[in-house]
């Protein structure tokens, strides 16, 4: 459940029709209809429709910029079952060329991934700002000759840019990052307590900064 939409998956069509019946009736109980149901299998959404739900057409068209079938913000392409980014508006907010720290936090502002699946680009815009701020850089001042050249590196230069999606590895890779990042910061706290003489005794449980997808998503229902 993310806010108003639900999504699911499930290894069989039989599974997947049994667990939205199961949904809509709960929703009911509550007074709230579920609408806008959607899949990437025809033979569900057919199902679906038998029963009476309020499915939602299939877009099969599907491009980025314009595509009208959406998972929490994102395109969905139902026919390969991926999700896309939309990177046009971003991509012409940054030829505009400023090298600022606000020009950077308004460009990072313009990504929408709500559940880190460009962590591994993302992550590395995260690590400029958190520069800016070490270095006392002003909203306005110009940015250091070698935070300009990371940008236009990681942002701006179109050899850099990847299409595809992002293979298993690469989101491992920003994982780890995130979960050492927090570890470092974790460990200097502790090592500041230490010689405070506090009490360093609590426990901290980690828990992965990313989210993942199953390979396959039978359904998506949203009330």
């Amino acid at each position: 459940m993310y806010v108003d939409d639900w999504i699911t998956g499930q290894d069989t069509r039989e599974e997947a029709l049994l667990i939205s019946l199961h949904a809509e009736n709960i929703m009911k109980e509550a007074g709230m209809e579920m609408r806008k149901w959607i899949s990437n299998d025809t033979t569900l959404m057919s199902q679906w429709a038998a029963k009476g739900f309020d499915t939602y057409p299939v877009d099969t068209s599907v491009s980025l910029g314009s595509n009208k079938t959406k998972v929490l913000g994102l395109a969905w392409q139902t026919l390969d079952d991926c999700l896309t980014l939309d990177t046009k508006g971003l991509l012409e907010f940054i030829s505009t060329n400023k090298n600022t720290k606000r020009f950077l936090l308004q460009a990072i502002g313009k990504i929408f991934d709500p559940l880190g699946l460009i962590s591994p680009f993302t992550i590395r815009m995260k690590c400029l700002i958190q520069e800016l701020w070490k270095n006392k850089i002003t909203w306005d001042e110009e940015l250091l000759p070698k935070i300009v050249e990371r940008f236009i590196f990681n942002c701006k230069n179109p050899g850099n840019r990847k299409e595809g999606p992002l293979t298993s590895e690469e989101m491992m890779e920003a994982e780890y990052f995130l979960l050492k990042q927090e570890q470092l910061m974790s460990f200097h706290t502790e090592m500041t307590a230490m010689r405070n003489g506090d009490d360093i005794c609590h426990k901290k449980s980690w828990k992965s900064s990313l989210s993942s997808l199953d390979s396959e998503s039978w359904g998506f229902g949203a009330f």
